[in-house]
């Protein structure tokens, strides 16, 4: 049996608490699973940077992987230890009954049996599952990641680019679409300006 650290201080990375805790699940919420399924776990982007709102994890299939390893994601977007115990729950039916069934057949009655409820795309754990993972949480430790929330900065709505007069080299930005639709004449001199890029 092996010896998980004690403090949430003793993991150093993410990827060494969520390796830990998948250990963990295996053992005690999937005991009856001998089978050894070689896995890698990260916090990252499920579906790309933050483009599919809402997806908190994601499992890869290996034949996906160049060395043939299950890779299983789970979002930046959240913090709290059980709720990330929970996805990894979910993520870890895909990954020892396999991608290809998605959330139904044998992913729906291992997801069940563990106790995980609800939607089977969205699952949570259930009353007791969740105790369990209250009492994992606990014993694993603090999760050493801030949460880390997409769309915070202001978005560009329009690339403007730089216009320079040949003449006087007066400088103006104008959008391209406008520049090809209408050109820009230089309010000093009166000459067609033309982009500063070209």
């Amino acid at each position: 049996m092996k010896v998980y650290p004690a403090n949430a201080e003793d993991f150093t990375t993410r990827e060494q608490w969520l390796t830990c805790a998948v250990e963990i699940i295996d053992s005690e919420i999937f005991p009856e699973i001998t089978e050894e399924i070689p896995f890698r776990v990260s916090c990252s982007w499920p579906g790309g940077h933050g483009k599919k709102k809402g997806v908190a994890g994601q499992c890869w299939n290996p034949k996906m992987s160049a060395d043939g390893v299950t890779e299983m994601f789970i979002s930046p977007e959240e913090s709290n230890e059980v709720e990330v115990l929970d996805t990894l729950v979910h993520e870890n039916v895909h990954r020892h009954v396999g991608t290809e069934c998605g959330h139904r057949g044998a992913f729906r009655k291992l997801a069940l049996k563990v106790g995980l409820t609800g939607k089977m795309t969205s699952t949570v754990a259930g009353p007791e599952l969740r105790e369990k993972l209250v009492d994992l949480a606990e014993r694993v430790g603090e999760y050493p990641h801030a949460r880390l929330t997409p769309g915070q900065g202001k978005k560009q709505t329009t690339r403007m680019i730089k216009m320079q007069c040949p003449q006087c080299e007066n400088i103006a930005r104008q959008s391209r679409a406008a520049f090809v639709e209408f050109g820009l004449i230089c309010g000093g001199c009166e000459v067609k300006m033309e982009p500063d890029d070209v």
